[in-house]
């Protein structure tokens, strides 16, 4: 059963960041990517490898390389401070920028998770709750303006500012950091028998 595990988790680390390296074009900035993402997983009640699949959704939906480790680290805020499910908040996030505009379908999705960008978009828009919802609905509003909302919220002064690291002291945050770190141990073991189990399975293959 150990391992099974150990295997589990080395596989899972190298799949991720082989999916990341076809994602960027390029092997150095996915081992990048994955290195700051594990570091900011070890002090937040997210999983490294649920953060890291939460970078590749934000590169698939067409964030750029440079800007994938910063909206995760976003991304992980709100839900951190929402206490939201990552992943559904990651789809509203990636949906927008998809779609290039921020429409009531991806609000709505948001506010029932607890999580209210609108304040932020009035400021930014400078059109009224009514005339922003109107704005919204006809697709005016871009996913420029959407990011722009996002962090203005998660930085200093923001409602979601630090969600994610604040979460950490909590009883579920600490079991998390936990089950994070058995997982690092487990791949940093794993890379130890990579090469050898490899090759065997070449043989037998």
């Amino acid at each position: 059963g150990t391992a099974k595990f150990v295997l589990f988790q080395t596989a899972q680390l190298e799949t991720q960041t082989k999916a990341l390296e076809v994602l960027t074009g390029s092997a150095e900035k996915a081992q990048k990517i994955v290195q700051e993402i594990k570091e900011f997983g070890a002090v937040t009640p997210f999983k490294s490898s649920e953060l890291i699949e939460v970078t590749k959704r934000m590169k698939a939906f067409g964030f750029e390389t440079e800007e994938v480790v910063d909206i995760t680290k976003r991304i992980a805020d709100i839900a951190g401070t929402a206490g939201a499910d990552i992943n559904a908040v990651a789809l509203a996030v990636g949906k927008v920028q998809a779609k290039n505009k921020f429409m009531q379908e991806e609000n709505i999705m948001l506010l029932e998770r607890g999580i209210n960008v609108t304040k932020e978009l009035e400021t930014i828009t400078g059109m009224t709750g009514e005339a922003l919802a109107k704005a919204m609905s006809k697709g005016e509003v871009g996913a420029d303006k959407f990011v722009e909302a996002i962090v203005r919220a998660t930085s200093k002064g923001g409602q979601f500012f630090e969600g994610a690291s604040k979460q950490s002291d909590t009883l579920a945050g600490k079991f998390s950091t936990f089950v994070d770190n058995v997982e690092t141990f487990a791949q940093n073991l794993g890379k130890l028998f990579e090469q050898p189990i490899k090759f065997i399975l070449d043989q037998l293959n």
